[in-house]
């Protein structure tokens, strides 16, 4: 169909195929013509002719969709046409106030977007656009039709101007923002309360559609107003509970009239409920206002206007039947504790009253537990953050939560087990099937039920041991009844829900030895059920149950067992810290986190006093002393092997701690060399007991951790270098003396192996990556030490299979960080490897690529992209060489003469990126972009077969676009490996990856399955 001279009715048959019509191909070509319409010079014209002598809303709305994107073009239209469009629409919408309200919706948006984007232009020295505020007025002073419309302009021009368009540069967005929120949006918000009175006042004609329609209106202006973007933070909507408003201080009039709080409480009790929810959402705003806008007594005074806001509408709360004001009156009372303090709620004059309002109307909508689920968080966020505050309440007046935090809990588990029945009963959804609600109700119910314990424990003992009792006599009924025993089930598994919750809540809340015993009671219930179900396998068993009891036991295992133990120990002495055969060696673990707190607590004043830090580390002189005595005679093993763990566990608790470069330089200067030499005598001796080599290991890698900059010693000092020389000569000697054991078994691969290998890798790449050491040092002098700990972990690397450098996940997040640093500093020592090295290395870089661990992933693409870069400059650089990069042409032509009789390599690496990018969930989308720019340059042809393969696998109606998506691709990336090609190739590939996925996945495309490019 020909544009140019198109009828209104070819138009409106248009506007029928675009809005109303259920063949895909004509809306495809309506949408295809509407495209021509706004790009074509006669679209102003065609707008028109729709407005205004269109028979359809349908035409209309497409003469505003069109105006729309043609003054949101990048270029925009001359000043003069815009002032003409904006004036137009208004002198449109006040002759036709009737019109349909998602065709005013759109026109409306038109002059919004006008407004916004000519902000700041000038014409006849007059900021032209800004006079939408005068235009308005004009509207509100005509029917209510027309005052709606009024009403609709600005709330439109505030979202608007709240809205950030990505696609323009987002200062912009940011300076015009401000000048609004500065010169307009004030003003905006006194308008529309003023009319909210004036439409209050009048309560014979509220029933009034129009009226009721004019105040709709005018709620989502506050709305917006109060929802409006005013420091430029683009708050998270998703996080709901930490969210402040921040009001600009010459706001405060309004804030500061009670009358204004007055005026949307009167709005909730007036208005029908969708209005009356409305109201509710701004009353959420002006409760969320930031504290800092009032002095302590308007902030009292405030506050105590809300709290009367809250008791009047819980003492009338027919209006919260409604689920949608109820949800906006939940959000209300969880914003009420996010902005205010407890110690400033209770000083409330009504606070005991109200106190007592809210836990009858939380305990009701508990125990009315299938009414708006959704809104449960909030009530039990304002308890929670409540309880949690009780410690920091300074003043005499009782809060009143022991008394009424209990009976929250109570209603919670109690509504909990008795909807049981009645979901089994009715086929309801099961609460328990949303574990992600459950858990965040059940995390903020654990701060609840602390507050006095011991009516939630005794509640809890009662319920299990009856529904317990229970279902341990139906098991044993002759007549089994199915239907009581799930439900017996399910209530059984809520209360280990409930035991697990209130256990773990021990790790947030001040526990005493009685808490303890507590916890000790209701664990016990929970192990004797375990005891229970389990004698009914294989025969039956319930799910439900069993999840409850899995969650359970993570949480006793945090509290009680794990390492981040919390005991309240009452003990005179710390046992870990002796060397008695007592103790196993696992006991000695504790020793690390306990000198880490007093190093910590040393450094408060420490500063450069040696003799303070000479002083702290005497006992560890005396330690280190006896044993260097003890290694000069004949010794006895088993106990210098416990003072040595020991010792290590303190030193790398210490080192963990001293984060500055003087501390530390006191430490090294400590250790070094006298220390530091019995540390490499024990892993000589001992090297095949974990138990002590594991400490000593992971004493070096701490000491080559560059935190802070703490090893950047001076210009002058060599330390860097002969902290270097230690570790080389550790980690070689460990790494021989590990590869004489010869073959292990499966279940001693990794601890008398793997793991000690995993540690040295961490602690060459802690030293690799850490700038303090000039490694061209080393063979500058003939000082071997950098060769061999590299010789070391090529040796120790050849004896670890690929699939055990995979399986084990600390082994593969140290090998492949370690490998990522080797290939971008040490290339000259990966091109000198010989080829079946080089093959081992590039086939676990190789299997890396598509790890589930993105670590191992991007580390793998980050080695691959260095290997592939240098081989590409080594080409580059072949036909200029000179005398300067012989030696470097040297390498480069090691590497290039193995990819040539090893061309697969690079292909198949090729071909699993491209897999990655185009079949699976590519979590690391940048660091898999940088290595296949290169591969794609180094291997065009076989690119090219990919490519081909991929298409032809296609019907013949999806090639087309597949091949489309492969030259945008490669549109404007050059033949270079510089930054910007890198970043510009990254950019086409994002856009690739998306397209690919639409076109592979939409109606005919084959199976993706069949797809896989390594194959």
């Amino acid at each position: 169909m020909a544009l140019r001279g198109q009828s209104l009715a070819e138009l409106e048959v248009l506007c029928n195929h675009l809005y109303e019509g259920t063949d895909l191909a004509q809306r495809m070509q309506a949408e295809k013509v509407l495209l021509e319409l706004i790009n074509s010079p006669e679209c102003l014209s065609q707008c028109q002719l729709l407005l205004e002598q269109g028979t359809t809303s349908y035409a209309q709305l497409l003469a505003a969709t069109c105006l729309s994107k043609l003054v949101s073009k990048a270029s925009p239209l001359p000043i003069e046409q815009r002032i003409d469009i904006r004036n137009y629409i208004l002198n449109y919408v006040a002759s036709q106030p009737k019109l349909a309200p998602f065709v005013i919706q759109a026109l409306v948006q038109v002059i919004a977007k006008i407004t916004k984007l000519g902000w700041f232009e000038v014409l006849k020295d007059q900021l032209i656009f800004r006079d939408i505020t005068a235009d308005v007025k004009k509207f509100l002073q005509g029917t209510v039709d027309h005052c709606i419309i009024g009403v609709m302009i600005l709330s439109e021009l505030t979202q608007e101007m709240n809205l950030v368009d990505y696609s323009r540069p987002s200062a912009k967005h940011r300076k015009i923002a401000t000048s609004f929120r500065d010169a307009s949006l004030k003003d905006i918000l006194m308008l529309a309360c003023s009319l909210l009175k004036e439409l209050l006042a009048k309560p014979l004609t509220i029933q009034d559609r129009q009226q009721e329609s004019l105040a709709m209106h005018l709620l989502k202006l506050v709305l917006n107003c109060l929802n409006f973007d005013f420091i430029g933070n683009s708050a998270d909507e998703s996080a709901d509970d930490l969210c402040t408003v921040q009001i600009p201080t010459n706001w405060r009039t309004i804030f500061l009239d009670p009358g204004t709080l007055d005026l949307f409480f009167d709005l909730y009790h007036s208005l029908p409920p969708m209005l009356s929810q409305l109201a509710l959402s701004c009353l959420v705003q002006f409760a969320s206002t930031r504290r800092s806008l009032f002095s302590n007594p308007e902030r009292a005074k405030y506050l105590g206007n809300l709290i009367k806001g809250v008791k009047q509408i819980l003492e009338n709360p027919q209006g919260l039947s409604d689920p949608g004001t109820y949800h906006e009156f939940c959000r209300f009372l969880a914003r009420l504790k996010t902005n205010y303090q407890l110690g400033e709620l209770v000083m409330v004059e009504d606070y005991p009253e109200v106190i007592r309002l809210i836990a009858n109307f939380t305990i009701t909508s508990l125990q009315h537990w299938e009414f708006a689920p959704n809104s449960v968080h909030y009530l039990l966020t304002l308890w929670q953050r409540m309880v949690a505050s009780v410690p920091f309440v300074k003043t005499a007046e009782p809060h009143l939560l022991d008394t009424y935090a209990p009976e929250i809990t109570k209603a919670y588990i109690t509504s909990r087990l008795d909807c049981v029945p009645v979901v089994i009963r009715d086929g309801l959804e099961d609460p328990l099937d949303d574990t992600a609600t459950v858990f965040q109700q059940l995390e903020q119910l654990c701060t609840v039920s602390r507050c006095e314990y011991e009516k939630t424990c005794t509640l809890l003992v009662q319920l299990f041991d009856q529904n317990a009792q229970n279902y341990q006599k139906l098991l044993h009924s002759s007549s089994r009844n199915p239907l009581e025993i799930t439900v017996q089930e399910g209530r059984l598994a809520w209360l280990v829900y409930f035991v697990g919750t209130f256990v773990g809540g021990r790790l947030t809340y001040t526990s005493t030895d009685e808490h303890d015993a507590m916890d000790g009671e209701l664990s016990c219930r929970v192990f004797q059920l375990i005891s229970l179900m389990d004698a009914q396998l294989p025969q039956s068993s319930n799910e439900k149950v069993e999840l409850a009891i899995l969650w359970f036991l993570d949480q006793f295992r945090k509290t009680y067992v794990g390492d981040q133990l919390q005991h309240t120990s009452k003990s005179k002495h710390f046992p870990f810290l002796g060397i008695s055969d007592n103790y196993s060696l696992s006991d000695l673990r504790c020793r690390t986190m306990f000198y880490t707190a007093l190093t910590r607590l040393l450094m408060v004043d420490l500063g450069e006093d040696e003799d303070e830090f000479e002083s702290f580390m005497l006992p560890l002189t005396v330690s280190f002393e006896s044993v260097t005595q003890i290694f000069n005679s004949s010794f006895e093993q088993e106990e210098a092997k416990r003072m040595l763990i020991g010792l290590a566990r303190d030193l790398r608790g210490i080192a963990f701690a001293l984060n500055t470069k003087t501390s530390y330089t006191m430490l090294f200067d400590w250790i070094y060399p006298a220390y530091i030499s019995v540390l490499q005598r024990a892993i000589e001796l001992w090297y095949q007991e974990p138990a002590c080599t594991t400490p000593i290991l992971k004493l070096m890698a701490e000491f080559m951790q560059n935190r802070s900059q703490r090893l950047n010693f001076d210009v002058s000092s060599p330390n860097g270098i002969l902290l270097f020389r230690e570790a080389s000569k550790m980690i070689c000697t460990y790494g021989n003396q590990i590869l004489s054991l010869g073959t292990l078994s499966k279940d001693q691969v990794y601890p008398l192996k793997l793991k000690g290998i995993s540690i040295c890798y961490s602690a060459l790449k802690s030293a690799l990556c850490g700038n303090y050491v000039s490694f061209g040092v080393f063979k500058l002098y003939g000082d071997n030490h950098f060769d061999n700990v590299l010789q070391a972990f090529v040796k120790m690397l050849l004896s670890v299979s690929h699939s055990d450098l995979l399986q084990y996940r600390k082994l593969s997040q140290s090998y492949y960080p370690l490998l990522e640093c080797v290939t971008q500093d040490h290339m000259s020592f990966i091109t000198s490897l010989e080829p079946r090295v080089l093959i081992y290395i590039l086939t676990s870089i190789s299997e890396g690529l598509t790890a589930i661990d993105t670590i191992v992933s991007s580390s793998c693409c980050a080695s691959l992209d260095y290997i592939v870069t240098y081989l590409f400059k080594h080409i580059a650089k072949e036909g200029k060489k000179t005398l300067r990069c012989r030696e470097i042409s040297q390498d480069g032509q090691r590497l290039f003469n193995f990819m040539q009789q090893n061309p697969e390599v690079l292909q198949q690496m090729m071909s699993i990126l491209m897999n990655t990018i185009l079949f699976e969930d590519c979590r690391n989308q940048w660091s898999v972009s940088r290595p296949l720019l290169g591969l794609i340059l180094l291997n065009e042809k076989y690119f090219s077969e990919l490519r081909a393969t991929l298409i032809n696998s296609q019907p013949d109606s999806k090639r087309e676009v597949l091949d489309q998506c492969f030259r945008n691709l490669m549109e404007g990336v050059e033949q270079n490996l510089l930054v910007k090609n890198r970043d510009r190739f990254t950019q086409n590939m994002s856009v690739f990856r998306r397209d690919m996925a639409e076109a592979l996945r939409s109606e005919g495309a084959s199976d993706p399955g069949s797809l896989d490019m390594m194959s």
